[in-house]
């Protein structure tokens, strides 16, 4: 029997869709060209560890993982980070310097940019903020004309390409923190919704983990949607999608199955392939995950980690010292010999985040403590393609869905409730149109 809904691509957003229409009556099958469903939330094993190969935390400014936990009733722990916060490292060779990320910041804007925290990245250029476009500008505009370019590159720009692997030219506030837009729109003032929505936040909780690690989601997230009737078929690569008067037919190696709707939760370049267009640009990540024996690490010196200017002149342009910032994980780490996980995310890609060599250098470079090739035993180099795109969105026919970063963009907090609307808009049009007849 042909299903009602046809997921290609159990990434998060594959797996959501499928548990919703599936609870919901309707027969879901899930397509996936991997041996395990997950996507980029996956893991890898590091000398007998399992560690986080891809998203090691999740944003916490919509509450969109904890829900997600709660109805579907999964076996999970949300933990916070170690309250200590991350660094910024900036400038090049002996003007290199580090500090600590103002307190009381969001996307790198500070609440108060007279404050003292905030002085090592430059000073405004202003007593007072200048009102607020009514023609949104990019993220960095809008925080150069108010707050001064400084703030805004090297800064700003830092931490909205560490995390979201784009420069503040290339957004908008509303994009990446539409709740901080809202705020400043509605108070006439971008440090003003700053204070406000920082007000009582502590340090590192703008995100939160898994006990376990993030790669644990999606393998309970399946079962759950298991339970509720969705079929996996895993190693199976779709071949096309081909809209029909009957439905949608996806062929795989296989075979076919003709769906009343199908929703293409993968990689923007995969989608591009299925619907015969070309691919959305995308910004692809890179990283590096290192076990590393090392006594000069133990103090923690840039906290959990730190954010890398380009002006630093360095391949990473994020480093995650991962045992200071899971409590969970360094507790596992001093039962097998005390040694720290940190995390590399690459600039561009490309080769030397694979070597041993490079790897220490830019540890020590980041960090300001000296660590040695030698102290590298354990290392693993990812590459990712599916990285939110950046270019203008797909076109798709009728009964085609987009679903994942490729629409909704980068993170958890925006890709859950885009999947979550995404089966609720499913669940309702199939449930009022009756099912096609099948050929026989």
């Amino acid at each position: 029997m042909n299903p009602d809904v046809c997921v290609v691509g159990a990434g998060i957003a594959g797996l959501v869709i499928a548990a919703e229409t599936a609870a919901a009556g309707l027969r879901t099958v899930v397509f996936e060209h991997a041996a395990v469903s997950g996507g980029m939330l996956a893991a890898r094993e590091l000398e007998g560890m399992a560690v986080d190969a891809g998203a090691e935390a999740f944003a916490t400014r919509t509450d969109a993982v904890p829900e997600l936990v709660r109805r579907w009733d999964l076996p999970l722990e949300i933990v916070t980070p170690a309250p200590t916060g991350a660094w910024l490292v900036f400038g090049h060779g002996r003007h290199r310097r580090r500090a600590p990320l103002p307190a009381g910041s969001i996307l790198g804007i500070p609440a108060d940019p007279f404050a003292a925290d905030v002085a090592p990245f430059g000073d405004p250029h202003a007593e007072s903020e200048a009102p607020l476009p009514t023609d949104e500008p990019s993220l960095r505009d809008l925080v150069a004309d108010r707050l001064g370019a400084r703030i805004a590159d090297v800064l700003v720009d830092t931490v909205t390409r560490g995390v979201y692997s784009r420069p503040a030219r290339e957004v908008r506030l509303s994009q990446v923190q539409p709740q901080l837009w809202r705020e400043a729109q509605a108070r006439g003032s971008l440090t003003a919704a700053v204070a406000h929505l920082s007000t009582g936040q502590r340090l590192g909780s703008a995100v939160a983990g898994i006990r376990g690690g993030m790669w644990r989601l999606p393998i309970e997230l399946e079962k759950a949607a298991g339970a509720r009737g969705a079929s996996f078929a895993h190693h199976t690569e779709v071949l096309s999608v081909t809209p029909k008067a009957e439905g949608v037919r996806v062929d795989v190696p296989k075979g076919s199955v003709t769906a009343r709707a199908v929703v293409l939760a993968t990689p923007g370049s995969a989608s591009a392939r299925l619907l015969g267009t070309s691919a959305p640009i995308s910004a692809p990540v890179e990283l590096a995950i290192a076990r590393v024996r090392s006594p000069a690490l133990d103090r923690h010196p840039v906290g959990t980690g730190a954010l890398v200017a380009t002006d630093a002149g360095l391949r990473a342009k994020a480093l995650t010292h991962a045992t200071a910032k899971w409590a969970w994980l360094a507790q596992a780490m001093s039962r097998s010999g005390g040694d720290h996980i940190v995390r590399l995310s690459a600039r561009h890609p490309g080769p030397g985040l694979d070597d041993p060599r490079v790897v220490a250098s830019e540890i020590t470079a980041i960090t300001g403590a000296e660590v040695d090739a030698s102290e590298i035993v354990a290392l693993h180099s990812q590459h990712w393609d599916a990285a939110a795109s950046t270019g203008p969105g797909l076109q798709t026919p009728a009964g085609v869905h987009l679903a994942g970063a490729q629409v909704a963009g980068t993170g958890l907090a925006s890709v859950i409730p885009h999947a979550r609307a995404l089966a609720a808009e499913l669940i309702q049009t199939l449930a009022l149109a009756p099912p096609p007849k099948e050929n026989r």
